[in-house]
């Protein structure tokens, strides 16, 4: 049974540069939207918040079982951050401190019921910190990379790094996106999903998928359509 004092809240503005309209494309015969809002209420997280500027996406979340909460235009632009919608969220809803705040982005479609479950099992109600879904990937490691600096090229932590073998470094992971979990009041006080300590929940590279072109919703489709 999930604690009452849990929020899903899904980020959907209405605009999309790399795939228009992409948070209502059809995934598993559910708008993207829709789809997340479904995981969020099959993982028993019973008050689900879609944020939004868009109509038609708010009938979709509604449809649903989601509520949802007109978000501002100045958070719906091009170069908005998710964090500011997810904050608007919380001061509309005036969301106690204690709250945890579950965020399900709709371009994650691979994300499941049990990935939400485990974020929270992995969370463990503890007074402060979050949860990030992660992945780990074969191929090129981060710390085998240089940054460019006003020209001069340094190393992302140590020259020794360069030319370290790979089973010597530390394992290294990407934020999906499908994921983040904290308090209310941590949101509000560090402005960020990342507060420490930061718990890992990790899905396989195939699932960490972020839906950002149609390119990107035809794999996602395929990988359902082969376990289906």
């Amino acid at each position: 049974m999930v604690s009452a004092d849990v929020l899903a809240v899904v980020p959907a503005r209405g605009g999309s540069v790399g795939l228009p309209g992409k948070n209502l494309a059809v995934f598993r015969g559910r708008p993207l939207v829709a789809h997340a809002v479904h995981t969020a209420l099959k993982a028993g997280l019973a008050d689900v918040v879609v944020t939004t500027d868009d109509d038609d996406i708010a009938a979709a979340a509604r449809t649903e079982g989601a509520r949802v909460v007109r978000r501002p235009a100045a958070l719906a632009t091009a170069d908005s951050r998710t964090l500011p919608a997810v904050l608007h969220v919380l001061d509309v809803e005036s969301t106690p401190d204690t709250t945890v705040v579950v965020l399900l982005q709709p371009t994650s479609p691979l994300r499941t019921v049990a990935d939400v479950e485990e974020c929270l099992s992995l969370h463990d109600d503890r007074p402060t910190g979050s949860v990030v879904q992660m992945t780990t990937e074969p191929g090129h490691h981060p710390l085998k990379s240089c940054l460019v600096v006003d020209g001069t090229v340094q190393p992302v932590r140590a020259w020794e790094d360069l030319e370290s073998p790979r089973q010597q470094l530390p394992v290294a992971a990407r934020p999906t996106g499908g994921l983040y979990l904290a308090r209310a009041r941590d949101l509000r006080s560090w402005g960020r999903f990342f507060v420490p300590e930061v718990r890992a929940q990790f899905v396989p590279p195939e699932r960490a998928l972020d839906v950002d072109t149609e390119d990107d919703l035809h794999r996602a489709r395929e990988w359902a359509a082969r376990r289906a």
